[in-house]
Formats: structure tokens, C-alpha cells, sequence
């Protein structure tokens, strides 16, 4: 049996990912009116304007994300329709299938497509932070290689 090693991703394919995501993050922010007023929907497209543009790697983005996450949690916080308790399955052992009963918040249509948002949105910062990251590690092993 042969076992290939895993092979993180080039700098290219994260740097995609990002922009894809945050295309993605752009159209979808503006089609479900993020923020619920004028206010807050306004913040979320200047915040989200570059990355319509392909350029989501701006260092002066970071802390809006941060808001912009704050927002939409509101927001979809506002569309809870009602709560259902449901078995949530924690763990699978022996004796079969364990959990819990919770209780958990039902969304409206609208709420639906925040929490879309709010999945894209954590892929986009995961991307984005991964793509940074491996950009300083070769920075940082260039200044390395040239002492």
C-alpha cells in the first residue's frame, strides 16, 4: 500500500480561493441586503466594494470583516421565525447512537441566505488569512536566504 503525503495548496490556488469567495461574498451580500437598514447595508458594500473588484487582500479590510461578521450575526439574529427541539447526535459508540435533545432556531427564507453568508463569509476569512499567512512565510524565508 502506498501512501502519498498530502500537499498543501500553492499560493495560487489559495489566492483563487479568495477571490472566488469573495466575488461570492459581494453578490450575496447585496442580494439579501445585509444589515437590514441603510446604515449597515451601506458599511457592508463600501466594506465588500473591493472584493467585487478581485482585490481582497487590502490590510485596511481586516477590522471591517470583523464588524461585518458583528452585522450579519445581528442580523440573522432578527429572522428567527421559531425554535424546534431536535436530537442532535453527539458521538457513536458501542450501545449505538448518542446525543442530546436542543433547541434549535428555524430561519426565515431570509435567514436562510444570511447563514449561506455567514458560511461563505468564514471560508472567505479562512482563505484570505491562509493565502496571508503563506505570503509572510515566504517573505520571511526570503529575508532568511539573503542573510
Amino acid at each position: 500500500m502506498t501512501i502519498t503525503p498530502a500537499t498543501a495548496p500553492s499560493l495560487d490556488e489559495l489566492a483563487t480561493e479568495a477571490v472566488r469567495l469573495g466575488r461570492e461574498l459581494s453578490a450575496m451580500a447585496h442580494a439579501v441586503y445585509v444589515g437590514g437598514n441603510i446604515r449597515d447595508f451601506g458599511f457592508a458594500k463600501r466594506t465588500l466594494c473591493r472584493l467585487a473588484e478581485r482585490d481582497p487582500f487590502d490590510v485596511r479590510d481586516a477590522d471591517s470583516f470583523e464588524v461585518l461578521r458583528g452585522i450579519v450575526e445581528t442580523d440573522l439574529g432578527r429572522e428567527i421565525v421559531t425554535r424546534e427541539r431536535r436530537f442532535v447526535e453527539t458521538h457513536y459508540d458501542a450501545d449505538g447512537q448518542q446525543g442530546e435533545v436542543r433547541d434549535i432556531p428555524v430561519y426565515s427564507p431570509r435567514g436562510e441566505a444570511l447563514l449561506r453568508l455567514q458560511e461563505t463569509l468564514h471560508g472567505f476569512l479562512l482563505a484570505r488569512d491562509a493565502t496571508l499567512d503563506r505570503v509572510a512565510a515566504e517573505r520571511a524565508l526570503t529575508r532568511l536566504l539573503r542573510e
